[in-house]
């Protein structure tokens, strides 16, 4: 639904007549810019956005159909340089992440502008033990996300055509494989949109990605971005800048970018 269809819906309803419900604004695929062509800009590549189109394209893994339907769109973390949204960090543990909570609703991206995402959920600032910033967030520049986690939902639906012998986070792995693998990346799931900056040849990202794309047999890595802390999370694979990365115990799944890491264990 665009602005302009809900505009009319909205100036021709009844007083009595029930609100507008939310999947009509809202598309199965949050992601769907509703038709929108969001053609580059010419801006001048800097270090501040060096993982947006990347990350807009590590989103679009939401798009497959299998992963959207396993995913609770309710339960997202951001992560940027001063804040995080959707809870806030803990010190840590021995737990694969030190993510207090995973609370915010990821809608999409904002129609006809590649360049923020619509979500809900309270602000942290982006300490252990952070207090609240702001109660509620509509949206985040896509500039600014450092990291990205999310979780399934509590218990799979039930659909035709499912692996019997897979689990919910199996499934979802080898969604995430698949499109990972296939010809393109998940940039032709989600329709056409595309981010304003693509500057994906940081210097030190090479170095990180051939680091761990070494780990063969493991595929376990311990990393630090900022002050979010990763601790033997599975390598899934990478997407230009942004590695894809999963925990089984906790059924969620990490989208980290490259040029934000600082330490690997």
């Amino acid at each position: 639904m665009t602005p302009e269809t809900y505009l009319r819906h909205y100036h021709d309803l009844d007083r009595a007549e029930a609100a507008i419900p939310a999947e009509a604004v809202y598309p199965s695929c949050p992601l769907v810019e509703n038709g929108c062509n969001c053609v580059p800009g010419n801006e001048t590549p800097s270090d501040d956005c060096c993982c947006k189109a990347s990350m807009a394209e590590a989103l679009r893994l939401l798009c497959d159909s299998t992963l959207a339907s396993l995913v609770n769109f309710d339960t997202f973390f951001f992560l940027t340089d001063n804040l995080t949204v959707g809870g806030a960090l803990n010190a840590p543990t021995d737990a694969a992440d030190n993510i207090a909570d995973a609370a915010a609703s990821f809608r999409r991206f904002a129609p006809c502008n590649c360049d923020l995402l619509d979500v809900n959920g309270a602000a942290y600032f982006a300490a252990p033990g952070g207090t609240a910033a702001l109660e509620s967030v509509d949206q985040i520049s896509l500039c600014a996300v450092r990291a990205v986690a999310f979780q399934l939902l509590p218990e799979a639906p039930a659909e035709a055509g499912r692996a019997a012998n897979l689990t919910p986070y199996q499934q979802a792995v080898r969604a995430i494989r698949r499109t990972i693998q296939a010809e393109g990346g998940a940039t032709t799931a989600c329709g056409s949109c595309t981010a304003h900056c693509n500057c994906d040849n940081c210097c030190c990202n090479a170095g990180i990605l051939a680091e761990l794309s070494t780990r063969n047999l493991s595929r376990l890595a311990t990393l630090t971005v900022g002050p979010l802390v990763l601790q033997n999370v599975t390598v899934l694979g990478s997407l230009g800048s942004v590695l894809v990365l999963a925990d089984e115990t906790a059924e969620r799944f990490y989208l980290v970018c490259v040029n934000n890491v600082e330490i690997l264990g």
